[in-house]
């Protein structure tokens, strides 16, 4: 099967030979839920204005749906659904109009444009709403007429750039719950994220790019497998001092001692080794207060591979 993204040797320098991305080799399946990962300027945007055709790579290719883009954009992006950024709506329109006028610029007809704008306002939470005026929704409605307006062509592929940004927590839930049931319906996913819990959530692979670079392509289930350990969430009833961290640095199987947000404690190990960490701990009468073992999440994946935040504290011995 051929893939529906692949990028070969890609590179684009801009002005002043800065090199957003370098051999960028890529290769997204058929019902992917892909997430692109990487810091500030790592190439993210970059990679998909490319695929999408919005600016020139300076070298290497692009295919969708294993044909080279050069000259078949119009043709191959018919099958693609992309949100970039927040779009603006006319606000006395209603969802109504405004799909019925995005159903018109991909050339579908009045009768199929009237099914599909109904099975999809039905599909996103709107169908209560299909008469209002936009200008009336708020930020999380709007959002999911972002969605409607990406899906109402049943796109093969779904390209989205931070795709709750602004949202607040019932809007993020809203959407990012929508996005999986997209995925589900046979859809590829391809998306870009700086809330790591998101594509966690969303993704069941990740490439990470770094200065341009892809330094990773894996499962999310077997880059935790790779690191070889675990996470205890623990509390005390006070700060610990340098001496007792170092103890509890000190116990077998535990490779680090973390205070960020909530302290936690990384160790090597199956779920016994946690049995074993605790025994130490109340042997050597530090004051702890909770003790919640955890697998590791994509953050902590994230921070492994590019670093840890400039703020936060650890103890390394």
């Amino acid at each position: 099967m051929k893939p529906i993204i692949q990028t070969k040797g890609l590179y684009k320098t801009y002005k002043g030979r800065v090199e957003a991305l370098k051999n960028l080799d890529m290769v997204v399946n058929k019902g992917d839920s892909l997430g692109l990962l990487g810091p500030n300027g790592a190439g993210k945007t970059t990679t998909i204005q490319i695929i999408l055709n919005l600016i020139n790579q300076s070298k290497g290719e692009v295919e969708l749906f294993g044909e080279n883009i050069k000259g078949q954009e119009n043709r191959l992006l018919q099958k693609v659904g992309a949100l970039v950024g927040t779009p603006g709506y006319y606000d006395k329109l209603t969802p109504n109009d405004f799909l019925m006028y995005v159903c018109k610029t991909h050339l579908m007809n009045k009768a199929e444009s009237q099914i599909r704008i109904k099975e999809v306002l039905n599909d996103i939470g709107l169908s209560e709403v299909g008469t209002k005026k936009v200008g009336t929704f708020s930020t999380g409605m709007k959002r999911r007429l972002g969605l409607a307006q990406i899906l109402v062509h049943d796109p093969e592929l779904i390209i989205l750039d931070e795709p709750t940004n602004g949202l607040d927590p019932k809007g993020v839930r809203e959407v990012r719950d929508l996005i999986k049931n997209i995925n589900k319906m046979g859809k590829t996913i391809f998306m870009t994220s700086h809330n790591l819990t998101e594509v966690d959530e969303i993704s069941s692979r990740v490439i990470f790019l770094n200065h341009g670079e892809k330094v990773g392509d894996e499962k999310i289930s077997d880059l935790r497998k790779e690191l070889g350990f675990k996470k205890i969430q623990v509390k005390f009833l006070r700060d610990l001092n340098s001496g007792e961290k170092e103890i509890i640095q000190s116990i077998d199987k535990v490779k680090g001692y973390f205070e960020v947000d909530n302290p936690y404690i990384e160790y090597d190990g199956d779920i016994s080794a946690t049995h074993d960490i605790l025994k130490e701990i109340m042997k050597e009468k530090l004051p702890i207060f909770s003790y919640n073992p955890q697998t590791l999440t994509l953050e902590d994946i994230y921070f492994k591979i590019f670093g840890n935040p400039s703020d936060k504290k650890e103890l390394i011995l």
